[in-house]
């Protein structure tokens, strides 16, 4: 199933609560399996910031709805923890 998220140029992706998260919790992230509704979503934050990079993101969703792709990445993240 693809779902859409909204990330900014410098990584940052947009969470539940309209404010700029780094991404590590996927449950948190605004995401939405309609295109539109994520465009609507963009269209509005340009509205209130005309300096704003982000674009709208397709990915993959896991069972649960959430994003696989950041999920992997925060596996990673916590196997290299778990190495040192």
């Amino acid at each position: 199933m693809k779902i859409y998220i909204i990330k900014q140029c410098d990584g940052s992706m947009l969470g539940k609560d309209s404010q700029w998260t780094d991404g590590t919790s996927a449950g948190q992230l605004f995401c939405t399996p309609h295109r539109d509704i994520a465009l609507n979503q963009l269209l509005e934050l340009n509205a209130k910031d005309i300096q704003l990079r982000a674009d709208v993101v397709e990915c993959e969703a896991d069972r649960k709805g959430r994003p696989a792709l950041l999920l992997e990445k925060e596996a990673a993240n916590n196997n290299q923890y778990n190495a040192a």
